[in-house]
This record gives structure tokens, C-alpha cells and sequence, in this order.
């Protein structure tokens, strides 16, 4: 990376540091902010995809679990 590139990139999150706190520090500790939330998505589809497959809906089904499982697998994903 360029200095340039590094200021800019710098700058960049001393503004998210400063505009929006909890966000800047969810995103520097590496973990969801809504640990709940992703569960409740990954039942939510777990739960529907299984449904969908009892009922005879199985490319729906299919990618409704697609979905539980990618949520989960990324649960604790970010970019760094």
C-alpha cells in the first residue's frame, strides 16, 4: 500500500471512529453486533427450508437451507 493510500485509509477510520463509535469497535473486536439476530435468521431458514422440503418444495427448500448454513458458517466473519 501507497503512504497515500494509507492516509487516505487512516482518515478514513478515524471519521468512523468519531461518527460511529459502536460500529468502529464491533468491527475492530471481529464479532457480530447482533449475536441474536443471526441466530434467529439461522433457525428462521433451517426451519422453512425444512418445511418447504416436506411439502414437496425442494430447490426452494435446498437454497432455504443454503442460506441457515451459509449465515452461520459467516456468523463471525469480517473483513480485514
Amino acid at each position: 500500500m501507497s503512504d497515500a493510500e494509507r492516509r487516505t485509509l487512516k482518515e478514513i477510520e478515524h471519521r468512523l471512529s468519531v461518527e460511529e463509535p459502536g460500529l468502529a469497535d464491533a468491527l475492530v473486536a471481529g464479532r457480530p453486533r447482533h449475536a441474536a439476530r443471526t441466530y434467529a435468521l439461522v433457525i428462521t431458514f433451517g426451519v422453512l427450508g425444512v418445511l418447504l422440503l416436506v411439502l414437496g418444495s425442494v430447490g426452494p427448500g435446498l437454497a432455504s437451507l443454503a442460506c441457515a448454513a451459509a449465515v452461520y458458517l459467516l456468523r463471525g466473519f469480517t473483513l480485514r
